[in-house]
This record gives structure tokens, sequence and C-alpha cells, in this order.
């Protein structure tokens, strides 16, 4: 039995001492673990009993059968595609697949295209490349003799029980034993250890309950910029301070456009989030100190912390007619749900997070993009999820789709580029799945509470520990200004390549739109245009 294997299996230890009576080890590795565990529970309960962050490939010879498996979250990526013969070649990058040379290079998938276009990313399976897929978060595959099956092996679906009642303080216990004991296992590490701190709830919370761990060894990293808008070194200084712990600004004091393209081309296909520049930055600057970071990813999702939940629940009616229908089983919620499926409740749920309208859609792509994508079901792989959720509060199901779609598709995968590009590795206690299915089950109050303040049940824990003060502050965006460089120089030359770029899958005419010439313009798409133009430029080269 053979093992190719990323990541992190946290709590391989737990296993070792049993597997040590049937088996013979050779290292005290948790990959050698996963092998014995296979050997002796298979692959269903072996994924049951791992912890941890992960993408895998067991070759297992007496059965000729390779086994392929993702974590359940989707922190580390897993690529695949399976060629004419039935044969399959799979890596952790999609350059790796493209170096085989077994890939066509020119099949271009029209869907992912228009979902990159409209969210940012590609959404689910699919990949620039038609003839690249992606394991799913929580799946397995096997291939058997050319023969490829793929079954998921876990799910937490938000809202659909909220059975637990208990007061937010009792909750808030367990929650914080839940994440005291994520941390304290990704806390285990032969290298460096450290964390990031912004001046959010997340990482303030997260270096809060690590420092009651660790004490005054803990050593927390903060980006530090000049621009006031995107600079949270002072808040989170001011946390660092409160709790006793060693904080270091790491200062950005290069100029960071000539580093741009460098940084979308770690993604292997268009990526549409410029926050992946800072996240760059964060991690090249702080793997001069560590090789292993703490992160609060995820706490957003899980807690309902995103401003479009609030747009989202706006929709729903006002703050005081909201509290009437927190629950599921009440009428004036079972009455407002009728209305809106009527109206197409997915749709209104899928339009907030779009980028960019169908109209806009069809000023940017070529009618043959367009139209291929529409006939295939542009957005099939990313509605699918809402029937998990089917009469569940509104708020459950947006947080259950950015936990299917935005969390895998954009923020881990940023995240685990960014800081692979410096060795450096990251790791998330909020994205234990123990607290994911925490989470899942929790009522609409202990996420966001009768003063419209998000996040209820976290607040709870980090005041513990730190004044409210110190948690009451604007949420500031993770970014740069993409669309104040894009008014300059920047903008122009950008302009000037669009209109000189000559592919089957844009419109020549959508200069006016990305770049008009008063200046102006959308950043999001102009970012997106960015990446699309750095994109297609390295394609044509690689033909």
């Amino acid at each position: 039995v053979w093992l190719s294997y990323n990541g992190e299996f946290y709590n391989f230890q737990d296993y070792r001492a049993e597997l040590c009576k049937q088996h013979r080890f050779a290292s005290n590795t948790d990959s050698e673990t996963i092998i014995h565990l296979y050997e002796e529970h298979g692959i269903a309960e072996t994924l049951k009993r791992m912890i941890g962050m992960f993408a895998f490939a067991i070759w297992d010879a007496p059965r000729q059968t390779m086994v392929l498996a993702r974590d359940r979250i989707g922190q580390k990526p897993l690529y695949y595609t399976q060629l004419s013969d039935g044969s399959i070649v799979f890596a952790s990058e999609i350059k790796a697949l493209l170096a085989s040379g077994k890939v066509d290079t020119e099949a271009i998938d029209p869907v992912a295209l228009v979902q990159f276009w409209t969210y940012g990313y590609a959404t689910g399976e699919q990949t620039i490349y038609r003839d690249i897929k992606q394991l799913l978060p929580g799946h397995y595959a096997e291939w058997h003799k050319g023969k490829l099956s793929i079954r998921e092996y876990w799910d937490a679906v938000f809202g659909m029980d909220e059975s637990d009642q208990r007061p937010l303080s009792e909750q808030a216990d367990e929650l914080e034993a839940l994440l005291s004991d994520a941390i304290r296992l990704r806390l285990i590490a032969d290298v460096p250890a450290g964390l990031f701190l912004s001046g959010g709830i997340d990482s303030c919370l997260i270096a809060a309950l690590t420092s009651k761990s660790v004490g005054v060894d803990l050593n927390a990293f903060t980006i530090g910029f000049e621009d006031a808008t995107y600079d949270e070194s002072g808040a989170a200084a001011a946390v660092a301070a409160h709790l006793g712990v060693h904080n270091t600004i790491l200062p950005v004091t290069e100029d960071v456009q000539p580093h741009v393209a460098h940084i979308a081309a770690h993604f292997d296909e268009p990526f549409g989030d410029s926050s992946a520049i800072p996240t760059y930055f964060l991690c090249k600057l702080a793997r001069e100190h560590v090789t292993v970071a703490l992160t609060g990813d995820a706490g957003d999702e899980l807690f309902g912390g995103y401003n479009i939940y609030d747009a989202g629940l706006g929709r729903w009616g006002t703050a005081r007619e909201r509290r009437r229908f927190r629950q599921p089983a009440s009428a004036l919620q079972r009455g407002r749900d009728v209305a809106l499926r009527m109206l197409g409740t997915d749709k209104w749920l899928t339009e907030l997070e779009m980028l960019a309208d169908p109209r806009t859609l069809q000023t940017i792509l070529a009618d043959a993009v367009w139209e291929s994508a529409q006939a295939k079901g542009a957005y099939a792989s990313r509605e699918q999820w809402y029937g998990r959720t089917e009469g569940a509060d509104a708020l459950s199901r947006m947080q259950y789709m950015n936990m299917k779609t935005y969390l895998p598709d954009d923020i881990l995968v940023k995240v685990d580029r960014m800081s692979m590009a410096s060795s450096l590795e990251c790791r998330s206690p909020l994205l234990d799945h123990r607290v994911v299915a925490f989470a899942a089950r929790l009522p609409f109050a202990s996420k966001i509470d009768a003063q419209g303040k998000r996040k209820a049940i976290l607040r709870q824990i980090l005041s513990r520990y730190v004044p409210d003060t110190l948690m009451d502050r604007p949420k500031k965006g993770f970014g740069v200004p993409w669309g104040e460089w894009c008014r300059g120089p920047l903008g122009e030359d950008l302009r000037t390549r669009w209109l000189g770029e000559s592919n089957r899958y844009h419109k020549t005419a959508a200069a006016d739109l990305l770049f008009p010439a008063n200046g102006s313009g959308n950043a999001a798409l102009q970012w997106n245009a960015f990446c699309s133009l750095n994109f297609f430029k390295e394609l044509r080269q690689d033909a």
C-alpha cells in the first residue's frame, strides 16, 4: 500500500499505539499512520478518524485500486484528469497536470469562465480547463480498472437542526472548549509556530485562546500598510498588548504593483480575489520568522459575520420582523418562504454575490462562450446545494452556500496558494470539522443577536478575554487600493492590452466597460480582467 500525501493529520497519535499492536511502524509520521489505518479499517473509516487538512492518494496494490481523498472543508487541493483510455492523472496543482502533457490546454471550459467572471472563481469540480476537475471537499474517489467512482463522506448542513436552545453562555462554553482543543492540535509542530493577528474578532479570539494555552511565548504577526484604509496594525497591537502577546508588525515597504502578475500566476487559472496580494505579503514576511501560522479563517462563514448577510436578510423584512421568524417553524417565515420560492428563492441568494449580472457578462464574454455556458448550466454546480437547506432560515442558507462555494473555492484557495508560495503552512482552528458541525446547529440568535450584531457567540467568548472597546471596531476589508491603481497608468495599460487582446473568449469592445476613459470602473471586474489577460498570455506562450 503506497501513499502520496499533502497536509496534516493532527490527531494521528490517538491511533498509533493501537495500530502498533498489529502493524510495524518505520517512522513517527502521520503519513504512515494513514497507511495502517487504511489497511485496518478501509478508506471510509479512516477518513472518519482524521482531524486535519489533507489531500492524498493511496495505491492499494492487492486490490489494484487508487483512492483519492480530500479533507472535509477543502483546505488542501486535489486536481485530476481522466484520459480517454480510462487512466487517471492527479496532482495538488493544475500546473503539474499541464506538465504531464496529457491535458488539452486549448479546451477551455465555458462554464468555469462564466463562473469566474460572475463570482471571481470557478465553482465545485470546475476549473478553467475542460479536462481538469477538482475533487470536492468531503469526498473521496476510487479508481479501479479505468472506472472512477466518487463518494461524499462528510457534510454539515446549516439550519436543519437548531434544537440547541441553551443560553448563549452555555453554548459559548462548549465552543470555547472545541476551539481550545482545535488550537492544541494545530500547535503540535516540530518547527516554529505563530499566528496571524488583525483587528478582527476571529483572529483576536484565536490569539486569546492560544495565549491562554501557551502563554507569553506566543508570537503574533500583523501586516502593516501606509494607507490607513487598509492598515489594522494599530488595532492588532492594542489586542496583543492586552493579551501579553509578542506582536510583530510586518510593514509592506516595497512597491506592490510589480509583484501582482507573479502573485496571480500562482493560481494556475484566473482567480478574482485581489486580497491575494496582501495575503501573499503577509505570508512572505511571516515566513522569515515562523514555518506554521494559525489563522482566523472561516469565522464569517460559520458565525454570520459577512455584511452580505445583512443584505440578504434585508430582503426578508425589517430587523423587527426577522426576530419573529428565526425558527424555521414560524408561520411568518413559512409564508415568506413560499412567496420567495415563487419568485425564485435560490436566484436572489445567488444574485447577492454576483460581481457581474448577465447583461454585463454578455458585454464581456464572446457570444459563443455565453451561449455554451448557459446550455450546460453555468450555475448548476453552485445551486445544487440549495436543495439541502430547503426549509431552513435565510441566514443558514446563505452560510451553507458560502461553506460549499466561497470558502473552499476562494478563501481557502487564496490562503493555500499564497502560503505555499512562501513555504508557510497556515492552520485554521475554526476549520476543525467539529467546530463546523457545531456552528451548523446554532440557532439564529447565537449568530446575530437582537441588536443585529453578527458573530454573537464569538463575541461572547472573546469578551471573557478582551474589553468591548477592543472588539467593537469597524470591519475592514483585507485588500489593496486596486481600483485607485486602475484609475492611473495601470488602468491605461490594461485598457491598451485588452484592446490588443485577440482570443475567442472575450469581446474587445468590453474595454469601454472595464476601463472607461474617465478612469472609473468596477475594481473587482478590473482585477478579473487583469487575471484574464495574464492567464491567456501565459496560455499562448505555453502552446
